[in-house]
């Protein structure tokens, strides 16, 4: 899929919205709600991912 500029950089920021999102609502029910600290590296696991996914559509616009 081909992307220009403006489009990459706003599919990037709505994954990082969606990344914090995700940590935000699963990170805290499982850090504070239920101390499940399993699922909150799951969480935090899922927030690198999808962080990873966003520096990719940026760093094809690079090349």
């Amino acid at each position: 899929m081909q992307l220009n500029d403006e489009q990459a950089k706003h599919a990037a920021d709505t994954l990082r919205v969606v990344a914090i999102a995700q940590f935000g609502f699963f990170g805290y029910t499982a850090g504070l709600a239920r101390k499940d600290w399993w699922f909150m590296r799951a969480a935090a696991i899922g927030f690198a991912l999808i962080e990873f996914a966003a520096i990719l559509i940026l760093g094809d616009r690079d090349s």
